[in-house]
């Protein structure tokens, strides 16, 4: 994450841009941000799949144990 030095400096050159060239870079922004959102999606969905597996998993081996139990 960029210090509050790295933010004055983009904020200076980006208010020094013309029209077209920030526009550009907004959008070049926003694509950024779209794509990493995306990954953070994708990741968090992995992570809910595997936390579900696993307590599938562990459901799995307390019923094997309480069979066991009951033998």
């Amino acid at each position: 994450m960029p210090d509050s030095n790295d933010v004055e400096k983009m904020i200076c050159r980006m208010l020094d841009m013309g029209d077209e060239e920030l526009l550009a870079e907004m959008e070049m922004s926003f694509r950024l941000s779209d794509e990493r959102h995306q990954q953070i999606s994708d990741t968090l969905e992995e992570m809910m799949l595997e936390v579900d597996r696993l307590i599938s998993r562990i459901d799995e081996i307390e019923d094997v144990s309480l069979e066991d139990e009951n033998e």
